[in-house]
């Protein structure tokens, strides 16, 4: 029987909603409810989202707290009032890019306007505004210090694994002709372009190492060049005599002697072929360099 695994990113969330009402009632928060709604919606899978979302959410709650005051003193749950603010909230945050504080901020500005009743609207909006703060404040500082994901080490782990499947796409392609999963090989590229992204916004919070980040552009770049020079082989489709040079590479590389050539004379597609082939090992030894460098 399959069981379903509790990862981390969901102990993290249940701790930060129970750590985030704990502090609510040590300090006597109003809706301690509100801010452990709030630990929730800043828990994201990579630290750097936390800091940007915790940053986006906290604008949202203070916008949502401030157009929520102004919509109390004017007429605490008008509906024609609440579709007005809660339409100057979306263009506001989409004006400023506040993608991640929307949400936030509307929740916050409902739960002012829809739950004042009688007493100080100043106070109501503060104590909403305040007990979504300490949610968010909450949740960011778990999800950073608790176990952030390690996204250089799987940075490194994907480099590996799209290195050995390229270097079986290059070994199909020289002895049999045949180049298969190459979306796969695409795929798995983007992927990796997008765990970079990540890591230069970690490295940006400072989270993490602060490291040379260059490495990996360069590894990145070489896996593009191979990716584009493959591409050209496959379109010649043709039984093509391998140079002395690249025969020796090959044989070097794969431990095994590359089958000769239908001719001894190099044709001007033989001559393509050789080129784009050249250019592929030189990346390949860029990326193997790298390889090394992290083999356990």
């Amino acid at each position: 029987m399959n069981r379903a695994k509790i990862g981390m990113r969901t102990i993290k969330t249940v701790f930060a909603v129970i750590l985030t009402l704990i502090i609510a009632n040590i300090v006597g928060l109003n809706s301690p409810i509100l801010a452990g709604v709030a630990a929730i919606m800043i828990m994201e899978s990579f630290v750097s989202e936390s800091f940007v979302t915790g940053k986006n959410r906290m604008f949202g709650t203070i916008l949502g707290g401030l157009i929520g005051l102004i919509a109390s003193y004017i007429a605490p749950g008008n509906y024609l009032l609440i579709a007005v603010g809660l339409i100057i909230i979306i263009s506001i945050c989409n004006f400023f890019g506040w993608e991640k504080a929307v949400r936030m901020a509307m929740v916050v500005f409902l739960v002012i306007v829809t739950g004042y009743g009688e007493g100080n609207q100043f106070n109501y909006a503060f104590n909403r505004t305040l007990d979504t703060l300490v949610g968010v404040i909450v949740g960011t500082a778990i999800n950073f210090f608790i176990r952030p994901p390690r996204t250089e080490e799987n940075i490194i782990q994907r480099i590996n694994l799209i290195y050995i499947k390229t270097r079986s796409i290059l070994k199909e392609l020289i002895w049999t002709g045949n180049f298969e999963d190459f979306d796969y090989l695409k795929n798995e590229f983007t992927a990796l372009e997008e765990k970079y992204k990540i890591l230069l916004e970690d490295m940006r919070y400072h989270i993490g190492k602060k490291g040379n980040t260059n490495k990996y552009r360069n590894v990145f770049n070489s896996f593009e060049i191979i990716q584009n020079h493959l591409a050209v082989l496959n379109e010649i489709k043709k039984a093509t005599n391998i140079n002395e040079e690249n025969r020796r590479f090959l044989k070097e590389y794969f431990g095994k002697e590359v089958p000769a050539g239908e001719t001894s004379d190099n044709d001007e597609l033989d001559l393509i072929y050789n080129y784009h082939l050249n250019i592929i090992f030189i990346n390949i030894q860029i990326i193997l360099d790298f390889v090394s460098k992290y083999e356990s």
